[in-house]
């Protein structure tokens, strides 16, 4: 009977809940837990990838470009099958693509082929594939990545550095 009470506090809470209850920052720093993608690390692709474009309305979820979609400019032709995604339009859904492009992430940091210099530089292959090159685009996507990490750890200690443990 004990039992009984709990259980039905977690179902109303799971009807009640909604994952658009979360802003793309907090959902973003959910799923790079669950994936085991470092957090900062997310969040700094996410900026890299579409940063420049505003959050209102959503524009962010909505860039399509050269076959690169959504937040995390999942390319499609790569990614469709492996994802199993019915269509590329499904990564211009918010949800989807944050899931999309963390599990990417994590699919690249857990098989990448080289490791250019430092410790998140494999980031380079999330751009620019297998081979990456010295000087490559996909290493100074990897320097952007980094920088924009540096930028994120630093704000995130600066608001939850009080936390212990933080």
């Amino acid at each position: 009977m004990l039992l009984f009470i709990p259980v039905l506090a977690m179902q109303a809470f799971m009807h009640l809940w909604s994952p658009d209850m979360l802003t793309p920052e907090q959902e973003i720093t959910l799923m790079a837990i669950y994936k085991g993608v470092n957090v900062n690390l997310a969040h700094a692709v996410a900026k890299v990838e579409t940063g420049n474009i505003p959050e209102e309305s959503g524009a962010r979820d909505k860039v399509v470009s050269a076959g690169n979609y959504g937040r995390f400019q999942i390319n499609c032709t790569t990614w469709k099958k492996p994802l199993k995604l019915d269509s590329c339009e499904d990564l211009l859904e918010r949800h989807t693509n944050i899931w999309a492009g963390l599990t990417v992430l994590s699919y690249v940091s857990a098989n990448r082929w080289a490791k250019p210099k430092g410790p998140h530089h494999w980031v380079a292959h999330y751009n620019a594939g297998v081979v990456v090159e010295k000087g490559s685009r996909g290493e100074r996507y990897a320097n952007k990545v980094a920088s924009y990490m540096r930028t994120w750890s630093k704000q995130s200690r600066r608001k939850f550095g009080q936390f212990k443990g933080w």
